[in-house]
């Protein structure tokens, strides 16, 4: 036998045998060497008992189910159940509750929190206040075999708890242009997966298939049309090499893209790696990075945020202080404008920062747009306004009128955002924040009556006809009044809210698909937060009554160790 062949027959059982881990195995990858690979990160494999009984065999299946290997949780099936049970989803409950065995079965019940299809996609389950939904039930139908105890009948896909899908299971990130193919905007997708090759062949399989649907409308495709995923392969080495067939035909622009595409996507798992596009094993050149090979580090710069450290500013006594507590010069610190709320966002090229502000009775407060430095004027928006938010990069600011969103230019002219959704959206738009990169929106729409608010987040459509918010989905529990929402990062956001049944108010952390809802420490808050700002690489702050609280570790400290007084922090934007 050749040595080639050798080696093919090594890494065809090695892709045999890893086909069962997790939810990244909807189609095996083409590899033909391995390079640095490392071993998976699994516990001890769990086998079948002699002579367990029903009950236990369920559960070590379920445990055998938290390996990064699953070919060990087949050992508990019977043959036929092996041939159809598929663990490329995964079902997220609270915690693993096993009955007893009666009338041929064992039941598994628990709260449900979210599901991860075969694309790593993450849905939440939003009834209930985070903790879980509803109860559901799992039978495991069991059967024997020659003597032992086996399970014949059983759901598809894995089931976990909580805490071992948190575990085992990782996010990851594929990137794709925006429409105006500047800015790369994230795709969150979950994997269990740890080997370097296998994950990197899988991230680059799911980059061909393309964005999630929320994602279809709001992000360019730079991949050759008719892409077979299947035929995208990454092979480790120095470079890391993507064998992308039709990348040559690609013309430059749309190959430079595509080089950042694939290097911020494999960077992840691949640190500070070189990485070349293969046509057909020809080396395919990359303009931008002069020859071709090329990083990640040339294409930072389409992820990172606006403001690296962007200052903090708040409002006191109506006017716009900074985070010390000095008022910033001119009519936007004296007060005059007798603001309730302002964002504020920086200019290229310039030192004056954009402004807006909304001042006035809640329920018909008016919108003031200018700059720091040459005051701010009134504009025809008016009502129950949500703070403004300024759209990364771009002299608009947005606001929530009522139900409606509205973008302002500097000049003050106010255009209509239609939102669309699941069914007809209802609510007022109380809150509303630009993600780091434009890309995406989060609102919190609240109910007429005050009883129910969730946050909900879309993608922003900017095309020469019309900007538009698509795809809008809760992603906070229904039970959790939500109060106001910020950005962490491009993934991740700060809520606070409260528990409609306790009443119990928190700080909470949430990704943007609606995993790891999280209650963060409320610790030496003195009432519950009114608002909150936080951005990435900077303390969150929120405020409570008259005054204003940075956050301190897992407590929460006035400015300077003390109760400062002020209201409606906020971030450079």
């Amino acid at each position: 036998m050749t040595r080639l062949r050798s080696l093919s027959l090594l890494v065809a059982g090695t892709l045999l045998l890893t086909a069962c881990t997790g939810v990244p195995t909807s189609s095996a990858p083409q590899v033909v060497k391995r390079i640095g690979v490392a071993k998976p990160n699994s516990g001890p494999a769990i086998a079948p008992t002699l002579n367990a009984d029903p009950r236990t065999m369920v559960q070590d299946f379920l445990s055998a189910n938290a390996l990064d290997n699953h070919a060990t949780a087949r050992d508990f099936l019977t043959p036929q159940a092996k041939n159809k049970w598929l663990d490329t989803t995964v079902t997220v409950l609270d915690s693993l509750r096993t009955s007893n065995f009666t009338n041929g079965s064992v039941t598994v019940r628990g709260r449900e929190k979210g599901t991860v299809n075969a694309s790593g996609i993450y849905t939440p389950v939003l009834q209930g206040d985070g903790t879980g939904g509803g109860l559901v039930s799992f039978a495991f139908v069991m059967k024997k075999v020659k003597g032992q105890w086996r399970v014949d009948t059983l759901p598809s896909g894995l089931i976990l708890g909580d805490a071992d899908f948190q575990r085992i299971y990782l996010q990851r990130k594929i990137y794709f242009y925006d429409l105006t193919e500047k800015r790369l905007v994230p795709d969150p997708r979950y994997s269990s997966l740890t080997d370097p090759l296998l994950l990197a062949n899988w991230l680059a399989e799911q980059l061909a298939i393309g964005p999630r649907p929320e994602l279809q409308n709001a992000v360019s495709r730079e991949l050759p049309a008719q892409t077979d995923p299947r035929r995208v392969a990454v092979l480790l080495g120095s470079p890391v090499t993507v064998e992308l067939p039709g990348a040559a035909k690609l013309d430059g622009s749309t190959r430079d893209r595509l080089a950042g595409q694939l290097a911020l996507t494999l960077d992840q798992i691949l640190p500070g790696s070189a990485f070349s596009i293969l046509d057909g094993g020809r080396a395919v050149p990359v303009l931008s990075a002069g020859g071709t090979q090329f990083t990640a580090s040339g294409f930072r710069s389409a992820v990172l945020p606006a403001n690296a450290l962007p200052p903090l500013y708040y409002i006191h006594a109506g006017g716009v202080v900074d985070a010390t507590g000095k008022p910033l010069p001119g009519q936007l610190g004296s007060g005059q404008y007798h603001l309730s709320s302002v964002a504020l966002a920086g200019q290229p090229g310039s030192q004056d920062m954009l402004a807006a502000g909304t001042s006035g009775p809640d329920a018909n407060a008016r919108l003031f747009v200018g700059t720091a430095r040459t005051g701010m004027r009134v504009t025809t928006v008016h009502g129950r306004l949500s703070r403004p938010s300024w759209a990364p990069n771009l002299n608009e600011v947005w606001v929530g009128d009522g139900s409606q969103v509205f973008r302002v230019t500097q000049g003050g002219e106010p255009t209509p955002v239609p939102l669309a959704g699941p069914g007809a959206l209802t609510g007022q738009v109380s809150a509303l924040r630009f993600s780091p990169e434009g890309s995406r929106v989060a609102v919190v729409l609240t109910a007429t009556d005050g009883g129910s608010a969730q946050v909900w987040v879309g993608s922003v459509v900017r095309t020469p006809a019309q900007v538009r918010v698509d795809s809008l989905e809760p992603i906070s529990p229904q039970e959790v009044v939500v109060t106001d929402v910020a950005w962490n990062d491009q993934l991740k956001l700060f809520t606070i809210g409260r528990v409609r049944s306790t009443g119990e108010s928190s700080v909470y952390e949430v990704q943007v698909d609606g995993s790891l809802w999280t209650p963060r420490s409320s610790q030496n808050l003195p009432g519950a937060p009114e608002s909150i700002t936080v951005a990435e690489n900077v303390a969150a702050w929120v405020s409570v009554g008259p005054t204003v609280w940075r956050q301190n570790g897992g407590s929460w400290e006035g400015p300077g160790g003390e109760s400062t007084p002020g209201t409606a922090p906020t971030y450079l934007e």
